[in-house]
């Protein structure tokens, strides 16, 4: 095979230029209201990642301006408790955005969780309400765009990347992607809007006995890994990785981790979260 040239998409001038455009918004619209937008972090420190995630979305948040309330709940909460805690949150008008930090305690069930936040201020694209409206905008109107797709759109366009007419797109995923509903609903709806209409979108398991056949066939390959924190224990989030230094001069580009594509998805969450301040306060978004 012939050594191609890869180029490596780590954009930190996208991440950086939406949150910079967000920091400038959040102290305009202080001056004017003299308010600021509330964002909300439902987290759980016993889980993968937990002592992590939390943390940096409470700093970056903070950092950009907003109001944050540092959600975080006891691993063995029950499900009411947790609805009644959300519930709360629904109704804090000081609140405009609220944010389910994956991944949660076993007993607790994603999708229930996230159906029970009010859909105005889920603003990652994950409620099902949300998901309607990025799979058929035509018919329900979308509060805000899936974090995902759009990243990969922006960081696309900010690289002059063009996806080719009949490309075809392999996602390849673990068990838990099969398994948990509300990742297996993301992850489904967001590369549905993601992948062009024209191009070919598989999704295989990756104990798949075609697994190797599915990847080198791949023009777009979206692979998810292990938690560095927790190996024996897969992050409920969608994930891309690759092996970087076993693709180079195979693949045309390659999204890394971390750098890549999730640090563009969190931008646009925040930049999400102010739209929910602005929709409230009735004044144009950025």
């Amino acid at each position: 095979m012939k050594n191609i040239y890869t180029k490596i998409i780590k954009d930190v001038t996208l991440k950086d230029k939406i949150l910079g455009e967000v920091k400038s918004e959040i102290f305009r619209l202080e001056e004017i209201h003299h308010k600021r937008p509330g964002i909300a972090f439902v987290g759980f420190m016993g889980v993968p990642l937990g002592k992590y995630n939390i943390p940096f979305h409470v700093q970056l948040a903070e950092e950009l301006g907003f109001q944050v309330f540092n959600e975080i709940q006891p691993d063995d909460i029950t499900e009411a408790d947790l609805f009644k805690r959300i519930d709360g949150l629904n109704r804090n008008d000081q609140i405009h955005a609220i944010v389910l930090l994956q991944s949660l305690p076993e007993h607790l069930i994603p999708v229930r969780i996230v159906n029970r936040i009010d859909p105005r201020k889920e603003v990652e694209g994950f409620h099902p309400l949300n998901m309607m409206g990025t799979l058929m905008p035509d018919i329900v109107e979308e509060s805000y765009p899936m974090c995902l797709p759009t990243a990969l759109h922006e960081l696309f366009k900010s690289n002059a990347i063009q996806v080719k007419e009949e490309s075809e797109w392999v996602l390849l995923l673990d068990d838990e992607f099969f398994s948990n509903q509300l990742v297996n609903m993301v992850t489904r709806t967001a590369f549905t809007r993601a992948v062009p209409k024209d191009c070919i979108l598989t999704i295989i398991n990756r104990n798949s006995q075609k697994l190797i056949e599915h990847c080198r066939r791949a023009d777009y390959l979206v692979k998810e890994v292990p938690s560095k924190k927790d190996p024996g224990r897969l992050v409920s989030v969608i994930r891309g990785g690759v092996n970087v230094e076993s693709v180079l001069h195979k693949a045309g580009a390659i999204l890394p981790i971390p750098g890549g594509l999730m640090s563009v998805v969190l931008a646009i969450l925040l930049r999400n979260a102010l739209t929910s301040f602005v929709n409230t306060i009735q004044t144009p978004t950025l």
